[in-house]
């Protein structure tokens, strides 16, 4: 799964420059992200249901601050979706369809339990060449506590790679820079989509030990 993410203060204040007014307001928080905060999110250009800044260009495309985690049945919001059931669940198949993004990010954690210990060790995991990773997800419209229509994001999971199989069976999916217009576009046939729902190729990610 993927339960935090990392985004350092110079590209939180770079994505902020790139939001509309109301947004830069809400795109406030940097370091480790957790459900319920705002995080920076790339869209299509074209997504007439979010309103895009003048000077909103990340290479084409549109950023947007956005809640993480879909608010349902009043629990814990929902952060994650399986790949591999995303269509098959109502909550995510038309979202998944029609509103895809990317979720910008240095760097997610993951926990482990310690051997003959209660305390659970933590990692952080980023590409081996400290480069912006970008997470698959997509987004949808939820009312608030005000009773007021406001988007919500969801990362996608899939199977872990060797790199962090000990670690945890879950992994984002991450999508190569080359291939973002591809997820965001939705003219992308399916089995173009189902190509990039796969674990990252093993050997591209380092693990760092948090102490």
């Amino acid at each position: 799964m993927c339960g935090r993410f990392y985004i350092p203060e110079k590209d939180i204040d770079d994505f902020a420059g790139l939001v509309n007014k109301i947004e830069k307001e809400l795109l406030k928080k940097a370091g480790e992200i957790y459900p319920g905060d705002y995080a920076p999110i790339i869209t299509p250009n074209n997504q007439s249901d979010l309103i895009r800044s003048t000077e909103s260009n990340y290479s084409g495309h549109a950023v947007h601050a956005v809640k993480w985690g879909f608010p349902v049945n009043k629990g814990r919001p929902v952060i994650n979706a399986r790949s591999e059931t995303v269509r098959e669940k109502p909550m995510f198949k038309l979202p998944f369809a029609k509103r895809r993004c990317l979720i910008p990010a240095r760097g997610f954690f993951e926990w482990k339990d310690a051997e003959n210990s209660k305390k659970r060790i933590k990692h952080y995991i980023s590409l081996i060449d400290c480069s912006m990773m970008y997470l698959a997800g997509f987004y949808w419209f939820f009312k608030d506590k005000d009773g007021v229509l406001s988007p919500y994001f969801t990362i996608l999971t899939t199977q872990a790679n060797e790199d962090i199989i000990t670690i945890h069976n879950r992994m984002p999916v991450i999508i190569h820079e080359g291939n973002r217009e591809i997820w965001l576009s939705n003219g992308t046939d399916n089995n173009e989509i189902d190509k990039l729902l796969r674990p990252l190729d093993t050997g591209l990610l380092k693990i760092d030990v948090i102490e």
